[in-house]
């Protein structure tokens, strides 16, 4: 799974867009948690399941991008005993330290106008209007089709008002490096009991 984080979040960073092809390791990680840790079945499909529907919900209504919801359900599926807590609470200091340097950068937390050409060459950026002209009109709200709704626009002399997309999987893979370096210092027992 550490293969398909690493790699992933590596993607979210630079395009904010993370290959299908990417999860496959991690999907492989979790068929052989099920099969060499069979005492954590029942807890693993539990934890997936209930983790994996929030996901999809979340995902589905536009509230995170596709990839990280996948990332969540990952996350969730590590077999070690106290898995998902050390890793969400590196995500979350991981997260936390990345969103107050972009506050006092100035990255985010107020929405900016910036070209069309711009808005196409970084994808760093979600969109929250189309302005042409005089006229302003709202792109949908669902971050995994907004970026659509503008890349329709032809008039290159048109502007996209943005908010800074946080790079979320990469929040969750630096999150479960930390999470493997901790287990290699503290608890190599547990990081070598680990299909």
């Amino acid at each position: 799974m550490g293969v398909s984080f690493l790699i992933a979040g590596y993607q979210d960073v630079r395009e904010r867009l993370v290959s299908d092809i990417v999860w496959v390791p991690a999907i492989i990680g979790v068929l052989l948690a099920f099969y060499f840790a069979p005492s954590m079945d029942l807890i693993l499909l539990v934890r997936v399941l209930i983790i994996g529907a929030i996901a999809l919900v979340i995902t589905r209504y536009g509230i995170v991008g596709e990839a990280d919801g996948i990332a969540f359900v990952f996350v969730v599926a590590d077999p070690a005993p106290l898995a998902p807590l050390p890793v969400l609470f590196a995500v979350a200091a991981v997260a936390l330290s990345h969103i107050v340097y972009l506050f006092a950068t100035g990255m985010t937390g107020k929405d900016k106008v910036i070209s069309i050409a711009q808005f196409r060459r970084e994808a760093r950026w979600i969109p929250k209007a189309v302005i042409v002209g005089e006229e302003k009109k709202k792109v949908d709200a669902n971050v995994n089709i907004s970026r659509e709704d503008v890349e329709k626009v032809t008039d290159e002399s048109a502007m996209v008002e943005v908010q800074y997309g946080v790079p979320t999987v990469a929040y969750i893979a630096a999150g479960y490096v930390i999470y493997l370096v901790y287990l290699a210092i503290f608890q190599s027992g547990v990081l070598l009991g680990l299909p």
